[in-house]
């Protein structure tokens, strides 16, 4: 006698029915579309600063976007002679710093929000000292042009819970139970997060001469792109769903 459980697919139909294409490409368009919206919110109405290249200013605006995600902004050295000193420790001496341990060709990196008149001993090449304000590369959204905070971090919010909202309108049936509005929020955030990975590598900025580049972390990345992505987009398709849900009792109503 034949078992009926042989006859059963192994995944759902509505799964296997889905379009998942149509989604993860939504997904990754709407990461672009989310990093062109940050555009406008940063350089509306004022514009770039004088004199900045523009892709300085498109890669700064796209760190703008990572810490709108609460990605931290990591520093990595890019070579293995790079000393990075507190700018604290930097206050506690005066500006007075023991360069007899440098090694030779070591970029120094002094951590500091304002920059003192160093005691450089000559046999030091005073072009390897450098003196940044890492904090502030790094909190990119607190240094923004002027314009509230809450703005920044909801614009991702927003453009993912209106996606979630269009794929879910767009990928499922009208009889579809609402339920199924997780079908297009993994799909989002599977090509959300896949363009959020690419983008850490564009929008990365070198210092001092290319010692190190400050990049969104890469594992940040990942886990908050992909919640975020995933959470506004469930949220957008219950949306949906709920409105669908609405519109049928209204009309079962009405056709009494």
């Amino acid at each position: 006698m034949d078992d009926p459980s042989e006859d059963e697919p192994l995944f759902d139909p509505r799964i296997t029915s889905y379009n998942w294409l149509a989604g993860v490409l939504g997904g990754a368009l709407t990461f672009v579309a989310g990093y062109l919206a940050m555009v406008v919110v940063v350089l509306v109405p004022d514009g770039p600063p004088e004199g900045a290249a523009v892709q300085d200013v498109l890669s700064e605006i796209g760190r703008v976007f990572y810490a709108a995600h609460n990605v931290a902004l990591d520093i990595r050295t890019l070579t293995n002679s790079v000393s990075i000193i507190d700018g604290d420790y930097l206050s506690e001496v005066n500006g007075t710093i023991d360069f007899s341990n440098m090694r030779e060709n070591e970029t120094v990196i002094i951590d500091t929000e304002r920059p003192q008149v160093l005691s450089i001993p000559g046999e030091v090449n005073p072009d390897l000292i450098y003196q940044i304000d890492l904090g502030r590369i790094q909190q990119p959204i607190q240094h923004a042009q002027e314009k509230p905070e809450l703005l920044y971090y909801l614009l991702p919010v927003v453009a993912l819970v209106a996606a979630g909202a269009v794929l879910a309108a767009l990928t499922l049936g009208e009889t579809a139970s609402i339920h199924e509005a997780v079908l297009p929020a993994i799909a989002l955030s599977a090509g959300y997060t896949a363009a959020a990975m690419a983008g850490t590598v564009l929008v990365g900025r070198e210092l001092a001469d290319g010692a190190i580049v400050v990049a969104p972390s890469l594992v940040q990345t990942v886990v908050f792109a992909l919640a975020y992505s995933l959470l506004c987009g469930l949220v957008g398709g219950y949306l949906i769903g709920f409105w669908r849900d609405r519109e049928m009792s209204l009309r079962a109503s009405l056709g009494r």
